[in-house]
Protein backbone atom coordinates (compact mmCIF):
# COMPACT_ATOMS: atom_id res chain seq x y z
CA UNK A 1 0.00 0.00 0.00
CA UNK A 2 1.36 3.44 -0.90
CA UNK A 3 1.59 6.08 1.82
CA UNK A 4 0.18 9.47 0.94
CA UNK A 5 2.34 12.54 1.18
CA UNK A 6 5.72 10.84 1.01
CA UNK A 7 6.56 11.40 -2.65
CA UNK A 8 9.11 13.86 -4.01
CA UNK A 9 6.34 16.28 -5.01
CA UNK A 10 5.39 16.91 -1.40
CA UNK A 11 9.00 17.59 -0.47
CA UNK A 12 9.42 20.08 -3.31
CA UNK A 13 6.20 21.86 -2.31
CA UNK A 14 7.38 22.08 1.29
CA UNK A 15 10.75 23.51 0.21
CA UNK A 16 9.05 26.08 -2.03
CA UNK A 17 6.74 27.20 0.76
CA UNK A 18 9.65 27.46 3.18
CA UNK A 19 11.65 29.51 0.63
CA UNK A 20 8.70 31.89 0.15
CA UNK A 21 8.27 32.29 3.90
CA UNK A 22 12.01 32.92 4.30
CA UNK A 23 11.87 35.67 1.67
CA UNK A 24 9.01 37.40 3.51
CA UNK A 25 10.74 37.36 6.91
CA UNK A 26 12.57 40.29 8.41
CA UNK A 27 16.22 39.90 9.40
CA UNK A 28 15.24 39.69 13.07
CA UNK A 29 12.73 36.93 12.32
CA UNK A 30 15.34 35.02 10.32
CA UNK A 31 17.81 35.36 13.17
CA UNK A 32 15.24 34.11 15.71
CA UNK A 33 14.32 31.16 13.51
CA UNK A 34 17.96 30.18 12.98
CA UNK A 35 18.63 30.37 16.73
CA UNK A 36 15.60 28.17 17.38
CA UNK A 37 16.71 25.62 14.77
CA UNK A 38 20.19 25.49 16.32
CA UNK A 39 18.72 25.14 19.81
CA UNK A 40 16.61 22.25 18.53
CA UNK A 41 19.67 20.47 17.17
CA UNK A 42 21.54 21.02 20.44
CA UNK A 43 18.61 19.60 22.43
CA UNK A 44 18.45 16.57 20.13
CA UNK A 45 22.18 15.87 20.54
CA UNK A 46 21.94 16.31 24.32
CA UNK A 47 19.06 13.83 24.35
CA UNK A 48 21.14 11.33 22.41
CA UNK A 49 24.02 11.75 24.88
CA UNK A 50 21.68 11.15 27.84
CA UNK A 51 20.29 8.07 26.10
CA UNK A 52 23.77 6.62 25.54
CA UNK A 53 24.82 7.44 29.12
CA UNK A 54 21.77 5.53 30.35
CA UNK A 55 22.63 2.55 28.12
CA UNK A 56 26.24 2.55 29.36
CA UNK A 57 25.13 2.68 33.01
CA UNK A 58 22.71 -0.19 32.39
CA UNK A 59 25.38 -2.30 30.68
CA UNK A 60 27.79 -1.65 33.58
CA UNK A 61 25.07 -2.66 36.03
CA UNK A 62 24.41 -5.91 34.15
CA UNK A 63 28.15 -6.64 33.96
CA UNK A 64 28.49 -6.09 37.72
CA UNK A 65 25.54 -8.41 38.37
CA UNK A 66 27.07 -11.10 36.17
CA UNK A 67 30.43 -10.74 37.89
CA UNK A 68 28.74 -11.29 41.26
CA UNK A 69 27.17 -14.59 40.16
Amino acid sequence: MHEQGTGPGMMQQHEMIMAEMWDMMTDDQKKSLMKRMIDGKIMMKEGMIKHFQFKIETMKMVKKMLDEC
